[in-house]
């Protein structure tokens, strides 16, 4: 007998998955209606971890406090529950606290011990497929998913939890140097560096931030190099929590129904806001914290036009600001700069290197040439790139566009596949909201 509720295929094994897969479950629970039959499939044997936890050295740390990363947004407090759960201690040995920045590791061990709860439990109608998918093709109301080895597994429902892309290839800003190393997320990148060699890191982003401090705690003699245009590093958490403030105006507007404002409109109130918070000596980190939740329907409101606008006038400045480093971090990296094992320049035409790494960070998901699978739908013409060419063409709750403007009812995208249409969507407060909304679209209520 068929399974009364739609049956989910989740392709991609990290974090993404884990979000998608539980909020289904609480979704369908809910409503009072069967479990539903998930499949994730994945190309590591551990599902949860994927680039940004699995390759993540024990130093490294999640840019957003504990508060924030639970599974569930029913249990807001589950990521705290579990630390205590496993006695988890910061290295000065003090317990997590709302405020905390815990490992990513950590974080990756949280989310995969859950995903293993639910493959444990056999009726909890979770199952995992390991292995690498090349093709999904939709016929008579089905989707049928094709896998490397040619397996084939079927469901009502694919979502599209594929991750990061490597890196896009850059031009190296000098010519004096001996090699590249494309991809620093890629296994064992950066075992070939010595403590004697000159390092030029391409970025001034989180990337680098991870890669210098993981080269110093490597080898304590290195001397780096970073470079970017701008030169402009992430900004720094506050110590403590702060309530965020209360959004854009205009933005609040929107929840009746009115129109998103244009972008000078948009960011003349944003600077209304920061100047305000100047003025009355408080910090600008609650005045972005207001506006993130409203960002997805802003993005949304905005034409085209705007939106490019926005990636090439603005996004380097927000991006800095939004995604920000935790002050231990900031500590590790500023004692680096200060001691002159990394410097910062803008210039390093003319400059010898040994090394040169890529960390201007993942390329467009919607990329060709780095999965088969995206390579496969793009040319079937079921997804398109949206208009800036940062993910897929998809609607707010992450529904896919093909070629013919159609919005699917069956495939499904989460995770970074989504920035063009949504701008936020890599962080995992942004990550847990468009699960909930795929559950919502899958099983309406």
């Amino acid at each position: 007998m068929p399974h009364s509720t739609p049956s989910v295929i989740v392709v991609g094994g990290g974090a993404a998955s884990v979000f998608v897969t539980v909020a289904v479950r609480e979704r369908a629970a809910a409503l009072g209606l069967p479990t539903p039959a998930i499949t994730v499939v994945g190309n590591d044997a551990v599902v949860g971890l994927g680039l940004a936890y699995g390759r993540a050295e024990p130093h490294h740390r999640l840019n957003s406090p504990a508060s924030a990363m639970s599974l569930s947004p029913a249990e807001p407090g589950g990521f705290l529950a579990y630390l205590d759960d496993v006695g988890w201690r910061d290295g000065d040995g003090s317990a997590a606290s709302a405020g905390s920045f815990v490992p990513r590791q950590v974080f990756g061990h949280y989310l995969a011990s859950a995903f293993q709860a639910l493959l444990d439990d056999s009726a909890s109608g979770v199952s995992f497929v390991r292995g690498d998918v090349v093709a999904v093709v939709e016929a008579e109301g089905r989707s049928t998913v094709t896998l490397a080895d040619a397996t084939e597994l079927s469901a009502d429902v694919v979502v599209l939890a594929l991750g990061n892309p490597p890196p896009g290839r850059v031009t190296v800003p000098t010519a004096g140097v001996a090699r590249t190393i494309d991809d620093p997320w890629a296994r064992d990148a950066l075992d070939g560096i010595r403590e004697t060699d000159s390092v030029l890191l391409i970025g001034t982003g989180l990337t680098t931030i991870d890669i210098a401090t993981s080269l110093a705690r490597r080898h304590p003699g290195i001397v780096m190099t970073a470079t970017s245009r701008r030169l402009l590093l992430p900004a720094v958490h506050l110590a403590a929590p702060v309530p965020p403030g209360p959004g854009l105006v205009s933005g609040d507007s929107l929840l009746a129904g009115d129109a998103t404002p244009p972008l000078p409109e948009l960011l003349r109130d944003f600077g209304r806001q920061l100047r305000a918070a100047s003025a009355a000596g408080e910090p600008w980190q609650p005045v972005l914290d207001g506006v993130r939740p409203q960002i997805h329907t802003l993005w949304r409101g905005l034409g085209v036009a705007d939106r490019k606008r926005f990636v090439a006038h603005v996004a380097r400045r927000w991006d800095v600001h939004r995604h920000r480093m935790a002050q231990s971090v900031w500590v590790e990296l500023s004692g680096l700069i200060d001691a002159g094992t990394l410097t910062l320049v803008s210039d390093v035409s003319g400059q010898e290197f040994d090394v040169a790494v890529n960390c201007t960070g993942p390329n467009s998901v919607a990329a060709r040439g780095w999965s088969p699978l995206v390579d496969a739908l793009l040319s079937a013409g079921s997804i398109v790139p949206d208009p800036t060419g940062l993910g897929f063409d998809a609607d707010e709750a992450g529904a896919l566009v093909s070629t013919a403007g159609a919005v699917s009812s069956r495939l499904f995208a989460v995770g970074a596949g989504l920035k063009g249409a949504l701008w936020e969507t890599v962080a995992v407060p942004e990550m847990r909201v468009v699960a909930t909304r795929i559950a919502e679209r899958v099983l309406p209520a």
